[in-house]
C-alpha cells in the first residue's frame, strides 16, 4: 500500500506564492511593453491609400481619403512632410454647419478648404502647425467634405467648383 500525500493549505499557499513570483515580473514587463507600443502607434502618422484626384487650374493633386472616425480624427497628424501634389480629403458623411478643424499634432502648415456639393464654402490659408494645446479651431460655414493641401500650393477661392474624381486604380 502506498501513501498519498494530500496537499495542505500551507502547501497550496506556497505554490501560489511561487507562481506569483514567476508571473508577476512577466506581467509587469508585458504591461510596460504594451503601453510603450500603444503610445508609439498613436503618434505614428497614418498613410491612407490615394483614391481620389483633384484637378484645379492645371494642377493635379492625389488625395488620401479619410472616412472612418479614427481616420478623420488622425488626419495628417505627425507628418513631417506632404508633397506639393498631395492632400487629404475628409469625407464627413453628412452636412455639418460650423465645421471645426484644428491642427493639433500637425507638423506642417496647411490650407484647409471646406466643401459642400463640390463647391468651396470656406478657405483657411496657411493654418500653422500646433505642437501643444490650446490650438486654434478653424471653422467652415458648412461642409460635407474638407480638403487639406500643403500651404500655398494653389489659391482655391470661396465659390470655386472643385473637380474631385476617383482614381481608376488606387495609388
Amino acid at each position: 500500500m502506498q501513501l498519498v500525500k494530500i496537499p495542505t493549505t500551507i502547501d497550496l499557499y506556497a505554490a501560489a506564492y511561487k507562481l506569483l513570483n514567476i508571473l508577476g515580473p512577466i506581467a509587469g514587463i508585458s504591461i510596460i511593453v504594451a503601453s510603450t507600443t500603444i503610445a508609439y502607434l498613436q503618434t505614428r502618422p497614418q498613410h491612407l491609400p490615394i483614391t481620389q484626384m483633384l484637378t484645379y487650374n492645371n494642377r493635379t493633386f492625389k488625395l488620401e481619403v479619410a472616412t472612418t472616425p479614427v481616420e478623420l480624427k488622425k488626419g495628417l497628424k505627425f507628418r513631417n512632410h506632404l508633397p506639393s501634389d498631395r492632400g487629404m480629403l475628409f469625407n464627413l458623411g453628412k452636412e455639418y454647419k460650423a465645421v471645426p478643424f484644428w491642427m493639433e499634432g500637425v507638423k506642417i502648415p496647411l490650407d484647409i478648404i471646406f466643401i459642400k456639393d463640390n463647391v468651396v464654402t470656406t478657405v483657411i490659408y496657411k493654418a500653422p502647425p500646433c505642437a501643444k494645446n490650446p490650438c486654434p479651431i478653424y471653422k467652415g460655414s458648412v461642409a460635407t467634405q474638407v480638403l487639406e493641401l500643403p500651404s500655398g500650393t494653389v489659391k482655391i477661392q470661396v465659390g470655386d467648383k472643385l473637380n474631385i474624381q476617383p482614381l481608376s486604380v488606387p495609388y
